[in-house]
């Protein structure tokens, strides 16, 4: 008969869902150079990120050790995705909002278009090199790594005494988070709930199948982590939009000084795309402050009491106490 999730040794789970999360890297990486395959760069973002946070969770613990230049060489690789999928996310953004602004206003829309496209085109191809050069030799010595772990024999925590101990960790942390909450402008205070909302969802998945209460704890995770995450991605468009109309009026400006110097007619006015560009501010930032109204009623008293009372529960099916 197998023995429990929760009594198993911690190394040998840890090993074999970090294999299981690497696997699923590999897998995606064909597919990003696809260009039939809209999802395979996110899928190998997901992948890397889990197995990041993976590690992370369970790196203090006795015979849990991956060596430093691993983890640093994981975290630069999936770094080296970040432009690529952001400019991907962002001209998705772009195509969903063009309609909504009147016909006048939609060149800036397209004038984004065009020099994100291009943007997106190099930054594909700059990491698809780089994961192309760097990935073979860091699954390779990861998989070295993973099958030093300890086993069943060795000697240290189970699974479910340590997953227990790192959820209670975390649960308090998200609880002291969402209490730092200030306002709609509080940006990094606002960052740090869904980064710990990430952690402990992904924390949970490998209890789901095993725990109907770590199933419905990670259904309710995965709910505040959405809602701060769309809070998120407003927040990164805010600031990307500042950025594009500071590019277009020094374009425009530049374009119109060298006109004047040639004797033609130049004249100061706005940047020609700057109303849409205003139109595109105005529309995130009213749906920023829903989701912001959203997120809030999430870290509400009542939600993260309800919330708190189901990571209490899977704390306990994992520490062998309950289902």
């Amino acid at each position: 008969m197998a023995k429990a999730l929760h009594r198993q040794a911690l190394g040998s789970i840890v090993a074999r869902v970090a294999e299981e999360l690497l696997d699923e890297a590999r897998a995606a990486l064909p597919r990003i150079t696809d260009p039939t395959d809209p999802e395979g760069l996110h899928d190998f973002r997901v992948a890397v990120r889990r197995l990041r946070s993976w590690l992370k969770a369970y790196r203090g613990y006795p015979g849990i050790k991956i060596p430093k230049p691993l983890r640093r060489q994981l975290h630069e690789l999936a770094k080296a995705t970040n432009a690529a999928r952001d400019g991907e996310v962002m001209l998705a953004w772009l195509d969903s909002e063009r309609d909504a602004l009147p016909a006048d206003q939609r060149g800036a829309v397209g004038w984004w278009q065009v020099r994100l496209e291009a943007e997106v085109e190099a930054a594909y191809a700059s990491a698809s090199s780089t994961l192309a050069a760097d990935f073979p030799a860091l699954e390779a010595g990861l998989r070295r790594a993973f099958s030093s772990l300890p086993g069943g024999k060795a000697r240290g925590h189970a699974f479910g005494e340590a997953s227990a101990r790192e959820l209670a960790a975390l649960q308090e942390r998200l609880v002291r988070e969402v209490s730092a909450i200030g306002s709609a402008e509080d940006r990094e205070a606002l960052h740090r709930p869904r980064i710990t909302g990430k952690r402990i969802r992904y924390l949970l998945r490998p209890w789901k199948a095993a725990s109907p209460a770590c199933k419905d704890a990670e259904k309710a995770m995965k709910a505040f982590q959405d809602a701060y995450g769309v809070l998120h991605d407003d927040l990164v468009r805010e600031s990307a939009l500042c950025e594009v109309v500071a590019a277009h009026a020094g374009e425009e400006s530049v374009d119109r000084l060298w006109r004047a110097a040639r004797g033609e007619p130049a004249w100061a006015t706005a940047p020609r795309h700057l109303r849409g560009f205003l139109g595109l501010a105005h529309g995130n930032r009213q749906r920023r402050l829903a989701h912001y109204a959203t997120a809030v009623d999430r870290a509400g008293t009542s939600d993260m009491t309800a919330l708190s009372a189901r990571l209490a529960a899977a704390g306990a099916a994992m520490r062998g106490e309950a289902s």
